[in-house]
C-alpha cells in the first residue's frame, strides 16, 4: 500500500513537472525577441489611429486591446533554422489553452488564428503564419475581454477605410524593408 502511494505521488510530481516544461508562447517571445535572426515589433494601439475619428463603439472596442507583439524570422540563409522555429511555434499552440479558430494555406503557406479565453471575453488573439520563400512567424494582440464579434466590425472599419491607421503603414513598410535585407 505504501509503494502505491509513494507511486501515485511520484507520477504527479512528474506530470506536474512535465506541464511546468512546456513552452509557452510568452517565453518564446521573450527568449527570441533579443536575437538577432528575429524582427521583434511591440505594438501600441496608440500607433493604430487618432483615437479622436472614432465613435464610442470603436473607441470602446480599441480599449480592449493593450498591445500586439509581432515576432518573425525570415527564411534568409538557413532553411533548417526556418524549419525548427515553425515546428517550434506548432508545438507550442498544440497546448489545449490556445483554441483554434480559423485556419487557411497550402503546403508551402499557412496562417492559423488562435485565441484564448472563452469566447465571450478573449485575452490574446494569436496569428501564426508561414511562407516558405519569405519566413515564419506570430503575432499577439494582448487585451482583456475583447469581444470577437466588436473586433471584427472594428476590422472592418479598417477595411473600409473609416479609420485612419497611418501609424501602422510604417510599421508594415519597415517590417517588410528586414525581410528583404
Amino acid at each position: 500500500m505504501k509503494v502505491i502511494k509513494i507511486l501515485s505521488l511520484a507520477l504527479a510530481a512528474t506530470a506536474f513537472v512535465s506541464c511546468a516544461n512546456e513552452a509557452s508562447l510568452q517565453e518564446y517571445y521573450v527568449e527570441n525577441q533579443q536575437d538577432n535572426k528575429f524582427i521583434a515589433v511591440d505594438i501600441p494601439t496608440s500607433m493604430f489611429t487618432n483615437t479622436e475619428e472614432l465613435d464610442e463603439t470603436q473607441k470602446e472596442t480599441l480599449e480592449t486591446v493593450k498591445k500586439i507583439n509581432v515576432l518573425a524570422l525570415p527564411v534568409k540563409d538557413s532553411k533548417e533554422e526556418y524549419e525548427i522555429e515553425k515546428a517550434r511555434l506548432a508545438e507550442i499552440l498544440k497546448d489545449e489553452k490556445y483554441q483554434l479558430l480559423m485556419r487557411y494555406g497550402s503546403n508551402t503557406r499557412k496562417a492559423e488564428i488562435y485565441f484564448t479565453g472563452n469566447e465571450d471575453a478573449i485575452d490574446e488573439i494569436i496569428v501564426y503564419g508561414y511562407d516558405d520563400t519569405k519566413g515564419v512567424g506570430v503575432a499577439r494582440v494582448l487585451g482583456e475581454d475583447m469581444n470577437p464579434q466588436k473586433l471584427m466590425e472594428f476590422m472592418k472599419s479598417l477595411d473600409k477605410g473609416d479609420i485612419d491607421v497611418a501609424g501602422l503603414k510604417g510599421i508594415s513598410g519597415m517590417l517588410q524593408t528586414e525581410i528583404e535585407k
